[in-house]
């Protein structure tokens, strides 16, 4: 027999799941594959539009999505197809470590969530304990995944990581994160006693954050 694998309840994928609402309109930003997108059609009822820079992820995601744009997000972001305020979640999951200015994609996203609407996104943390470990013997080389992944411009803790929704007009929340513990990850017990120890010490322990936003509103008076 093959082994039975276990999801874990606490990874980055299922976090983000758990935080988009039912019967979403939901904008995919960096959809990649659109795993995600499948996921939130299947399970949640949603209906989800994707941006993808890759052509040919673009290519794959479009049977999973709505509609996808194959579009630099950098570029794209101040002037896509679509009405201001029309989705009701967007969502930015590994993609703003990879910008060259990601406080300007998520200001003129802003202007595409509706006024209850919810911001998604999550950043990869670089003083979690094996970056300072590896930084402490020397060693900072880039990689093919992870923290140190040849592809990020940007890096962040966790004060840095709020500051991105807070300068681009966000109001903060929920902050979540994933464990940078892998240890018996197979166990159920583990995988929790590390998701509740990063979400603790969230600079030390956390692989990611993961943080949940919505736009302030300004009401003009008179």
């Amino acid at each position: 027999m093959g082994r039975k694998y276990r999801i874990d309840e606490h990874s980055s994928q299922i976090l983000f799941l758990r935080g988009v609402p039912d019967n979403s309109k939901v904008l995919d930003a960096g959809c990649g594959s659109g795993k995600i997108a499948n996921q939130l059609t299947l399970k949640k009822g949603c209906r989800v539009w994707g941006i993808e820079a890759d052509p040919f992820l673009a290519a794959i995601s479009r049977k999973k999505c709505i509609s996808v744009m194959n579009a630099n997000l950098e570029v794209a972001s101040d002037s896509l197809p679509y009405e201001k305020g029309f989705f009701d979640v967007i969502l930015l999951r590994h993609v703003l470590e990879h910008l060259i200015d990601p406080f300007k994609v998520l200001r003129d996203l802003k202007k595409y969530l509706s006024e209850e609407g919810l911001l998604i996104y999550s950043v990869p943390n670089i003083v979690n304990w094996h970056s300072r470990l590896q930084i402490l013997l020397g060693r900072f080389e880039y990689q093919e995944g992870g923290v140190f992944d040849w592809g990020h411009l940007r890096f962040f803790n966790l004060a840095s990581a709020k500051k991105l929704a807070e300068d681009a007009g966000y109001l903060i929340k929920q902050i979540d994160c994933t464990s940078s513990i892998y240890l018996f990850e197979d166990s159920r017990f583990f995988s929790y006693l590390w998701y509740k120890l990063a979400r603790l010490h969230m600079n030390l322990l956390a692989d990611e954050f993961i943080i949940q936003a919505t736009k302030q509103v300004v009401h003009e008076e008179g």
